[in-house]
């Protein structure tokens, strides 16, 4: 199965030996993280829309180049699910469905992998190589099993690579900036502070 980010080049660094074996309580990180997102899914709570509707895109990049009928069965659900909702008012019309659903599982997967790394990247965004240190978490900690057991042993690790490929791309650009969000917004604050306590003495 051909993977969709044939644009993706494995930059050689010093760092590229290194692992996440270095952050402190990854396996903690991991375990958390899926109990929460497991938990979140089975309650169908709001904050799982989004990681369905990315689910979906990464679903449906996977499967273009694709007949797999084994592979399609495992990542796509034939009938929407609750979690299904934001996806659904993204459709352009209410009559044909042009938008991808994600199996619950492959939400599951989704969901726990970008909560891994939330965590992770504030002790890796300042190296170098930090996009092999999100795919080495994301493989680390998140179970694949789930894709061989559905029997398609074919395109087992090409399906795996492009879900954590998937992963990691969409994930690591919206981290960064939404924590640029957040320190622009503390900056703000910390200048209308100073401005209040200057006209404060004066």
């Amino acid at each position: 199965m051909p993977l969709f980010w044939t644009s993706y080049t494995h930059f050689s660094t010093s760092h590229d030996s290194e692992t996440t074996d270095t952050v402190p309580d990854i396996i903690r990180i991991v375990k958390e993280a899926q109990c929460g997102v497991s938990a979140a899914v089975h309650a169908c709570d709001v904050k799982m829309f989004s990681v369905a509707y990315i689910s979906g895109f990464i679903a449906k990049r996977l499967l273009n180049n694709s007949n797999c009928d084994i592979c399609k069965k495992c990542l796509i659900s034939e009938v929407p699910s609750p979690l299904d909702v934001y996806t659904g008012f993204q459709e352009h019309s209410s009559r044909v469905q042009s938008l991808t659903y994600p199996t619950e599982k492959l939400v599951q997967t989704v969901g726990t992998a970008v909560t891994v790394l939330e965590n992770v990247m504030s002790m890796v965004a300042h190296l170098v190589s930090v996009e092999l240190y999100a795919t080495d978490a994301t493989k680390k900690g998140i179970g694949f099993d789930w894709i061989r057991s559905a029997g398609c042993s074919l395109y087992y690790q090409g399906t795996e690579d492009g879900i954590v490929t998937g992963i990691t791309r969409i994930s690591i650009p919206w981290l960064c900036k939404q924590k640029n969000r957040k320190m622009n917004k503390a900056s703000r604050q910390k200048v209308l502070k100073s401005k209040f306590q200057i006209l404060s003495h004066q």
